[in-house]
């Protein structure tokens, strides 16, 4: 389910999808069909005398990744590994989804027909994390707090209702177990029992976007200067398009349990065709900047940003039609005490 809703029209004898602003209700709320029908399935209910009654954890596709060390970095070195103590991690977790749609060639009218302006949506996910272990593998809680967010496309009483509606889903929790390394073998999702249907579909597309930046080390000693890749498949949810996602980490520095990492970023669709049309891909780019500081002891990271820019280009090899979709992402992590940049 894209953030827009398609209409088949010609433009210059070629079929491109009229997209007209049709914003969600609530804020990122950006969730494919499969997304949203496990959302909507959620049933049973878990509490306890401190806790919201909860549904009964569902369990959510976890796709694996590949691992691939480019450069060990320079001496000391040594393996990088998540473990697990006592303490609790509180901070925000602030997610912008954008997408605009041009449509290049053919005639006037066409081209303004098959326009969407650029236009943004952000959520802010104040939480509460920690990690345990059994000493084979590791298991992190993350509970939500109140939701915020906005959305362009809507007024202020408009937004007002929205985040009406995405506070009921405070107490939404995701757990995930996964090995020393970063790999997730299991997540699951519970939301508080009295969720709105969309506020439950809002949050977990929201989280998709943290977990779709796998923090996986590898099995290697690495020192300063250490380069490697994570390759898997995601879903790049502003444009509703699957993509082959490789990210290469750096280590810019490290101390004890603390490891700042520069992050890059490249997609690319696995799709030959835009969906609902016969425009093929002929392009596609993706620019990126991000850095992040980790802390082994906890789940997620401390503090840190990452942007990426994608454009697709579709079109038919004999025509001068051109469709340019342009989608942005911007992923903050920040503890308590520090200011989240979107």
């Amino acid at each position: 389910m894209s953030i827009l809703a398609g209409v088949p029209g010609e433009v210059g004898n070629v079929t491109v999808v009229h997209r007209r602003r049709s914003f969600p209700s609530t804020v990122a709320v950006l969730v494919s069909t499969v997304a949203l029908g496990s959302t909507l399935g959620l049933s049973g209910c878990v509490s306890s005398d401190d806790e919201p009654d909860r549904t009964a954890p569902v369990e959510s596709t976890v796709d694996g990744v590949a691992v691939k060390l480019l450069d060990a970095g320079t001496s000391p070195t040594d393996p990088l590994a998540w473990f697990a103590d006592d303490g609790e991690q509180s901070g925000k977790f602030s997610v912008t989804w954008g997408y605009g749609q041009e449509v290049i060639g053919g005639d006037e009218q066409g081209t303004a027909d098959g326009a969407a302006p650029y236009s943004e949506l952000s959520a802010n996910l104040p939480y509460t994390a920690s990690a345990t272990t059994d000493g084979d593998q590791l298991e992190s809680t993350m509970t939500i707090g109140t939701p915020e967010g906005s959305n362009e496309a809507l007024d202020d009483d408009e937004n007002g209702e929205l985040n009406d509606d995405i506070a009921t889903a405070e107490g939404f929790r995701m757990v995930q177990k996964y090995s020393d390394d970063g790999k997730v073998n299991n997540r699951s999702f519970a939301s508080p029992e009295n969720a709105s249907d969309s506020a439950r579909a809002a949050i977990e597309n929201n989280l998709g976007q943290m977990t779709s930046l796998p923090l996986v080390f590898p099995e290697e000693a690495v020192g300063e200067g250490a380069r490697w890749t994570v390759t898997g498949q995601i879903e790049d949810s502003a444009a509703g398009t699957p993509m082959r996602q490789t990210v290469t980490y750096t280590i810019a520095s490290r101390n004890g349990s603390q490891v700042n990492l520069d992050v890059d970023i490249e997609r690319t669709p696995t799709v030959k065709q835009m969906a609902g049309t016969d425009l093929e891909v002929m392009d596609s780019t993706t620019e990126s900047t991000g850095s992040l500081t980790l802390d082994l002891r906890r789940p997620l990271p401390v503090s840190g940003s990452v942007k990426t820019t994608t454009e697709i280009t579709y079109g038919q090899p004999e025509s001068p039609v051109t469709v340019v979709q342009e989608s942005r992402t911007t992923s903050t992590w920040s503890s308590d005490g520090e200011q989240a940049e979107n």
